[in-house]
């Protein structure tokens, strides 16, 4: 396995790290606007995001490489509306695909399977996230800021489990 492949997966280990900080300000903004929903939803965002870094973790030390962990950014925390937070969260998500799709074109050219078998599951991954994240929006343009709306959307994504 090359080192380039080794790193651009290290790379895209701490981005996933990133990712969570990144949904961590943003449930801290919807608990902070008392949206306990959106909060609950960002909070399970978090979470998967790590489980990604920690597949990407496993991977790396089982192929012998030992994981570089990188200092994270600090998370942007400037949102107008929770419709902006989530046109911000569709915005990384579409960066976390790049970033996916060069690793899987990488491992293509290098002809490394076990890269292309590992990665072929975030490509997927990057489908649904993307997917969820247009209908969320949708849902936020539909409501066009009416509070009973939101309130009503608040309580849906609370049940996420």
């Amino acid at each position: 396995m090359s080192e380039k492949l080794l790193d651009m997966i290290n790379e895209q280990m701490n981005f996933e790290l990133q990712s969570a900080y990144e949904y961590k300000a943003m449930q801290i903004y919807a608990d902070d606007e008392e949206f306990e929903g959106f909060a609950h939803w960002y909070g399970h965002q978090v979470r998967e995001e790590i489980e990604h870094a920690e597949k990407m973790t496993k991977f790396l030390q089982e192929v012998g490489y030992k994981p570089v962990y990188k200092t994270l950014e600090a998370p942007n925390t400037e949102f107008k509306d929770l419709l902006d937070v989530a046109k911000q969260a569709l915005a990384h998500e579409k960066e976390v695909t790049k970033r996916i799709h060069e690793i899987a074109k990488a491992a293509r050219e290098e002809g490394d399977e076990r890269v292309i078998s590992f990665i072929r599951w975030y490509v997927d991954e990057q489908i649904e996230e993307e997917d969820t994240f247009n209908k969320l929006i949708t849902r936020l343009e539909r409501i066009n800021g009416n509070y009973g709306g939101l309130y009503l959307l608040d309580g849906q994504l609370a049940h996420r489990g």
